[in-house]
């Protein structure tokens, strides 16, 4: 087996054995979990990727758990003139809109005092077509979640096949290489966020790569895939959403360990271990237990798993 880093112990990594039963460590963000279930040999093959390649898929947005997630409130503060307006500045050449094929009978509407445009039939068209739009970006974003806690039974039992997974150990790292530079923090709220059809209408008609599309992503984005209930609070969640990208990377370092849930099937270490001492960096394997006092699942950082 290969032996561990002799620089284990330095300042960075030093914050692993700093664990307490809460989950939480002295660096906001330094640590971070991701529970994993291990219910079937596609996702064996996923934990080969993560450990051998660093490399970790991410999900669809419209396939979270949550009904809620990227199901924001949309709210119409538009007028028929203003949904003409736009009509006329999207489907002009070079316009937002101009390759998407909407049929004849919206993309001839151009002009304000079109009578066409005065049917509500029409403007309910357009409507459906700009809210359609949402859907589609929610089947091309990815999402990678992950939690400052380590100690919730409720995501051992959700996330990891109740009990029966692991979840993997990172300390990120202040660098430009690891896809980690991308995580954002969930927030919890009482009241579900809201989009206005004229914020649609506005990003749509913004310039990629533009101030002004770029503020307003991150303010879709924050309250898309970045705004849950406070039901979910207690997952401490950290999120990375990427367009168009089903995996993220990250750097070696930063895979620290890998924690095996409580109900963690004992024939199935030795499958794991021997895949652990493939890797180029070597990993410690820790065994996740029931707490004997309170509830909450701990982790003996003092030795590896037997």
């Amino acid at each position: 087996m290969a032996s561990f880093p002799s620089d284990f112990h330095d300042s960075t990594t030093a914050a692993l054995f700093a664990a307490s039963n809460t989950g939480l460590f002295p660096q906001a963000k330094s640590s971070i979990y991701r529970f994993v279930g291990l219910r079937s040999e596609d996702s064996w093959r996923h934990l080969e990727n993560t450990v051998l390649n660093s490399v970790m898929p991410l999900s669809i947005a419209s396939s979270l758990n949550d009904p809620f997630e990227a199901n924001p409130v949309i709210v119409n503060d538009t007028t028929p003139a203003d949904l003409a307006s736009f009509m006329k500045r999207a489907w002009a050449p070079g316009g937002a809109l101009s390759e998407l094929k909407f049929g004849e009978e919206l993309s001839s509407i151009t002009k304000i005092d079109d009578p066409r445009f005065q049917t509500p039939e029409l403007q309910a068209k357009l409507l459906d077509k700009l809210l359609s739009l949402l859907v589609f970006r929610n089947e091309r974003c990815h999402v990678g979640s992950f939690s400052r806690r380590i100690s919730s039974e409720l995501q051992w039992s959700h996330y990891a096949n109740g009990y029966k997974g692991i979840a993997y150990h990172f300390v990120t790292q202040p660098s430009a290489d690891s896809g980690f530079r991308y995580m954002r923090s969930v927030k919890y709220s009482t009241q579900r966020p809201i989009i206005l059809v004229s914020e649609i209408m506005d990003q749509l008609n913004a310039k990629v790569g533009s101030d002004e599309f770029t503020r307003a992503w991150l303010s879709f984005e924050q309250r898309s895939f970045l705004t849950k209930s406070k039901e979910w609070a207690y997952e401490e969640e950290e999120r990375i959403v990427k367009q168009n990208e089903s995996e993220m990377r990250f750097l070696d370092s930063e895979l620290i360990s890998i924690i095996l849930g409580p109900r963690f099937p004992r024939e199935s270490l030795e499958r794991l271990r021997s895949l652990v001492n493939k890797r180029r960096r070597p990993i410690r394997i820790f065994a996740a237990s029931v707490s004997a006092m309170t509830y909450s699942i701990e982790v003996d950082w003092s030795k590896e798993a037997v």
